[in-house]
């Protein structure tokens, strides 16, 4: 079961502010490791495991 959270929340769970999160996700040429989140009306989903993967594996290099 994926668990998903709103820009907000995704971003306190990864230690970051949110505008840092938005702004990763509006440069996306910069940043092509991070997960797509997905649009709810006017909002944004995180998957939060994706999300976590995708920290990780930039860890590793």
């Amino acid at each position: 079961m994926r668990r998903w959270a709103t820009t907000k929340d995704a971003a306190a769970h990864i230690r970051v502010h949110p505008e840092v999160l938005r702004r990763w996700n509006r440069h996306r040429d910069k940043y092509p490791w991070l997960p797509t989140p997905k649009r709810v009306g006017k909002d944004f989903r995180w998957d939060l495991d994706a999300l976590d993967a995708a920290l990780d594996a930039q860890g590793t290099d």
